[in-house]
């Protein structure tokens, strides 16, 4: 489900292991289907064009959770009464696309993260206000990304007025942690329990969008062993198979959990060069059940974003990127640049991976 530059990374895996890769969006000429994906061009909703494409594959996967539950439901009772495989499970989606589902399935499954407060009703945005800590962030509890759907409120009667302006209640207030760094940790979750795992990686984000990041992210052993245990439990308490990206909060020995998503993620595109298996290698395996080592090594890689203002092939630093064979370019095949559009990434995979972007600013 999804045609854009995941799912053209999951193809460029898969094809050369000999499937044949369908993908399913309204949009033709997809990133996927440049590199030979099959389009299934319908709006997601559309359940005789979705049906169609569910009955021509062997086994379902996803590139992003934004998906509407028309699609999600239809998805749910085909594998049903099929012999599709769906992997992530309709469930699991649903979780990550809603922040009170997913919030609370952290603390379900143990995993330390914010306070966090619904306003789904009238009652929930009088009395809300009352009980937060400040500063807090409001979010849009489905539909968001890349920071958007979130307002940062320093005082009660700046959330107050706030609340006031809301068109819908489906939102939650989160309190603020003023964490000193960011963490990931891609995992790959098999139908018998196996699980395999990257270290965790250090991520530096710009205007709320991933900028770079440093694998591995050279943590302590024990907040190291930590990001690892509460992404395992977490795929074992929403019983999650296939990969997925998670992402932490730290503060000295203080780890909150952000969020998860139930795909390869932005921030393990570095395992693309680290000389083993990759996130989508993994993505593949766990859908079609083949074998995977439990621990994957990896070398130092850094990864960073390429967004529209930084697309500039054929000028002078990208040129000079390009002669160095310790870099490594990775493009979406998207044809407009636009600005905070996610265009493609560079991994870094030579000596001093800390300053492989050092002079880029």
């Amino acid at each position: 489900m999804g045609s854009g530059q995941l799912a053209r990374m999951f193809a460029l895996e898969a094809i050369p292991n000999g499937y044949e890769v369908f993908v399913y969006s309204p949009d033709s000429h997809s990133p996927a289907g440049g590199v030979g994906a099959k389009e299934f061009v319908s709006e997601y909703d559309d359940k005789e064009a979705l049906l169609s494409f569910l009955k021509s594959i062997d086994a379902l996967t996803f590139e992003f959770e934004n998906i509407p539950e028309t699609a999600l439901s239809i998805i749910e009772e085909f594998e049903k009464e099929s012999n599709l495989i769906v992997r992530p499970s309709p469930n699991c989606i649903r979780i990550a696309q809603n922040r009170w589902k997913e919030k609370s399935s952290f603390r379900e499954a143990k995993i330390p993260t914010v306070n966090f407060y619904p306003i789904f009703t009238d009652q929930d945005k009088n009395e809300t206000p009352s009980k937060v800590s400040y500063p807090c962030i409001l979010k849009t509890n489905t539909m968001g990304y890349d920071g958007k759907g979130q307002v940062k409120c320093k005082s009660k009667e700046e959330l107050i007025s706030t609340l006031s302006t809301l068109q819908e209640f489906n939102h939650i207030v989160e309190e603020f942690f003023p964490f000193t760094s960011e963490a990931s940790v891609i995992i790959a979750r098999f139908q018998d329990g196996t699980i395999s795992h990257f270290r965790p990686s250090l991520n530096i984000h710009k205007n709320h969008i991933l900028d770079l990041t440093f694998h591995p992210g050279n943590f302590s052993p024990n907040i190291e062993k930590n990001l690892v245990d509460f992404a395992k439990k977490l795929a074992e308490e929403i019983d999650y198979v296939g990969v997925f990206g998670i992402e932490f909060f730290i503060k000295g020995d203080e780890i909150l959990c952000n969020e998860f998503a139930p795909r390869p993620h932005n921030s393990g595109h570095f395992t693309q060069d680290g000389g083993s298996l990759s996130q989508f290698s993994l993505q593949l395996r766990t859908l079609c059940n083949l074998p995977s080592p439990k621990e994957i090594p990896v070398r130092a890689v850094t990864m960073k974003n390429i967004l529209g203002e930084d697309y500039k092939p054929g000028s002078k630093l990208w040129n000079q990127t390009l002669e160095n064979p310790h870099y490594h370019l990775h493009l979406y095949g998207k044809t407009e640049a636009r600005k905070g559009r996610k265009m493609g990434h560079w991994n870094y995979s030579g000596p001093n991976p800390e300053s492989a972007f050092k002079d880029w600013e």
